[in-house]
């Protein structure tokens, strides 16, 4: 029986002994292969005892790069990094360092970093990202005082033709007419010759962009008599002739119209959504540490 014990605690020896050297092996070739990596790294700056090795941008380029993206790319960030590690010695040399509490803002940073990246992923996983029609009339009747113009917007249509597009003063009149043969004509000139076509007159436009670069760029205060005054705008410079036709028109501090802010609806709505979740997820997390007595309170309630 002894004899027996003895071949059984030798062999478990051995095979103890056989794992440690295994382990041994396995360190050493870590120690033989970041010691390779050490004495094979490249210097590529330095400032006082710091330096940059190649080692640490590998990450930025890609197989598909170009060697003089490369290049740019690198010199770019040495360039960045000499300023930024010269800036970081003047200030620690500057600054009283035991009193920024680095400690504490580094851990309280560190927090910020894990749960913003927690939050993002639990949000990821839980959003209802549809929003209906419904919910966006809904919201936007409710809360129309939150979405007040800050530029002028039209409807209508807006067309630029060069100076010598064939029938100019047929499309003057065209654009003014309700006959659906006038409208094709137009159409059809529009798109043969016109640089500039806008006929969905139900679609709402930003005046300020629609004008830029036109002869009708004016103060705010003469661009909202015009669109008070007139219904059919026409004007040339030395290359083009822009006639535009107004058919509805909001100025700056009143009430857009649900189409023209219904995206910017969409994303408050998915915006109080997440913070919604981000809530949720916080008392989920308090409730269960709770009843799983994961924390304690040592300040009594006074």
């Amino acid at each position: 029986m002894i004899k027996k014990n003895f071949y059984i605690y030798s062999l478990i020896g051995l095979l103890l002994f056989a794992s440690s050297c295994d382990q041994i092996k396995e360190s050493f070739s870590k120690a033989i292969e970041e010691e390779n990596i050490q004495n094979s790294r490249i210097p590529l700056a330095r400032v006082n005892d710091k330096v940059l090795y190649d080692t640490e941008i590998k990450n930025l380029f890609t197989a598909r790069m170009s060697r003089k993206d490369s290049i740019n790319i690198r010199d770019r960030y040495i360039n960045t990094w000499v300023r930024k590690v010269i800036t970081l010695e003047k200030a620690a040399s500057k600054v009283d360092v035991e009193k920024l509490d680095l400690d504490r803002r580094l851990e309280e940073y560190k927090f910020q970093l894990i749960m913003h990246e927690y939050e993002r992923e639990y949000i990821t996983s839980h959003l209802d990202t549809v929003v209906t029609e419904g919910q966006v009339k809904s919201y936007y009747h409710q809360n129309s005082d939150d979405f007040i113009l800050k530029t002028n917007i039209v409807r209508g249509s807006f067309l630029r033709y060069p100076n010598s597009a064939p029938e100019l003063k047929k499309v003057k009149g065209w654009i003014k007419s309700k006959k659906e043969g006038d409208k094709e004509k137009l159409r059809s000139s529009a798109f043969a010759y016109a640089d500039f076509v806008h006929l969905e007159d139900s679609v709402w436009l930003d005046l300020d962009e629609l004008l830029f670069g036109t002869p009708f760029m004016n103060s705010q205060s003469e661009v909202t008599k015009l669109l008070k005054r007139d219904k059919l705008w026409e004007a040339s410079d030395e290359s083009n002739t822009y006639i535009f036709k107004i058919d509805d028109y909001k100025i700056v501090d009143q009430t857009p119209p649900l189409q023209f802010v219904s995206q910017q609806v969409k994303k408050v709505i998915l915006g109080k959504r997440k913070l919604k979740l981000r809530s949720e997820l916080e008392s989920q997390l308090y409730d269960e540490a709770t009843k799983n007595n994961e924390y304690e309170i040592f300040v009594s309630e006074e």
